[in-house]
């Protein structure tokens, strides 16, 4: 099935429609990802693969080939456009980490704001100095993936990301500066992997770091499988997890159906290559 006729398909029915992801040629034969969530939002794409190796991740299985150009960030929004949709909302929340192609995203997203598109974006701070100017930017909020509550699960899970002590130091500078509206804008990714960072412990330090910033809204997330990787998710915990959470007085919420779709979902983007 066609990505344009499994697409013309959802947008005929009455009922939620599913995820599409779709693929996009490049000049060069990568061929990137990109997906249209059911709630409405087009996923972008920043790089072509990912240099962080999160060993959850398909994004980043074969690391980072080269960053994508502003036109090659345009072309995936057109590729959708050509099908004859206008999405509701963007996210730059697909393939690669949006700080590391800092001034191509920017050129992008400054663009889409001059033509009244909003845009939020997904990312792992890894180019701290550009995390504030990121904020300002993203008129319709900003997800940092966490994964972890300390140092050490933290690198454990994203190897190649930022340190996450002068990380969260810089949040606390960035959560003095901005105003309360701003904040509530911005969110904490956290995915819940079984038997990794899903322990009592682990609840408990996440409670602690959510405190630091109370206007911050935490997802937890839940594992899309991938193939050839073990991990998975406890739906259960998830909701243990959220309803003690919440009763912290921590603004929570569960993966949406749409994000526990496998046809879409954090993490399972791949990057391919057109043969002869």
């Amino acid at each position: 099935m066609t990505f344009s006729y499994a697409l013309r398909m959802q947008m005929q029915t009455s009922t939620p429609s599913p995820n599409v992801k779709f693929p996009v040629a490049l000049h060069d034969g990568l061929v990137i990802e990109a997906v249209y969530y059911g709630s409405g939002t087009l996923c972008l794409s920043s790089q072509a693969g990912c240099a962080l190796a999160c060993p959850f991740c398909a994004s980043g299985s074969q690391g980072l080939k080269r960053q994508l150009s502003v036109a090659e960030l345009e072309l995936q929004l057109q590729q959708f456009r050509q099908m004859g949709f206008e999405p509701q909302r963007l996210t730059i929340s697909g393939i690669g980490e949006p700080l590391q192609n800092w001034e191509n995203v920017r050129s992008f997203m400054t663009s889409c704001q001059k033509q009244g598109t909003g845009i939020s974006v997904t990312t792992t701070g890894v180019a701290i100095q550009h995390l504030e100017e990121l904020i300002t930017l993203a008129t319709n909020g900003v997800m940092l993936s966490l994964h972890a509550a300390t140092a050490d699960m933290h690198r454990q899970l994203i190897p190649k990301g930022p340190d996450f002590l002068p990380l969260c130091n810089e949040l606390d500078r960035i959560y003095s500066l901005i105003s309360r509206r701003k904040r509530r804008k911005l969110g904490i990714n956290y995915l819940l992997l079984s038997g990794i960072n899903d322990r009592q412990s682990d609840q408990q330090a996440l409670l602690t770091l959510m405190q630091r910033w109370p206007d911050f809204t935490l997802h937890l997330l839940r594992y899309n499988p991938v193939a050839n990787m073990t991990f998975d998710s406890d739906p259960d915990k998830i909701d243990h997890w959220h309803d003690s959470l919440l009763k912290e007085g921590i603004s929570v919420r569960r993966p949406n159906r749409w994000r526990n779709s496998a046809d879409g979902g954090c993490g399972t983007l791949y990057l391919q290559r057109n043969f002869p």
